[in-house]
């Protein structure tokens, strides 16, 4: 979490090591996730459809910086990349070669449905 109150949070007094930087991005990527996580809480904790147009644009932004830092990671780290690459061939051997459904722009640009079940509480659940 931003730790504004302390200006001098974000400031280093030396230069990471490789590993220290491997460790940052992956934390980088962690914040992202996070970041994702609650932008679609708040957006499925509202029913103001322009609020929830934006906050889901955002969330998607937030996807396309994990995905850049996790670029960055496996260009860092090549174990990393290797291991990752295992775990998708795992799932590939438990479900088969069939791959991901094919998503278009357009189907992007629309929300995922708001409702859960009805009374049903969700984790983004404000009520």
């Amino acid at each position: 979490m931003a730790q504004f109150i302390n200006p001098f949070s974000g400031v280093v007094l030396r230069k990471m090591t490789k590993a220290e930087l491997v460790r940052a991005i992956m934390q980088n990527i962690a914040a992202e996730l996070e970041a994702v996580h609650l932008y679609t809480a708040h957006m499925d904790a509202t029913d103001d459809e322009e609020a929830r147009k934006v906050l889901y644009d955002i969330a998607l932004e937030e996807l396309v910086h994990a995905g850049e830092f996790t670029s960055l990671l496996y260009r860092l780290d090549p174990v990393a990349a290797a291991k990752a690459q295992e775990g998708f061939g795992e799932v590939e051997d438990l479900l088969g070669s069939q791959s991901p459904a094919e998503v278009t722009a357009s189907e992007v640009a629309e929300e995922p449905a708001a409702e859960s079940p009805a009374g049903e509480l969700t984790v983004g659940s404000l009520k």
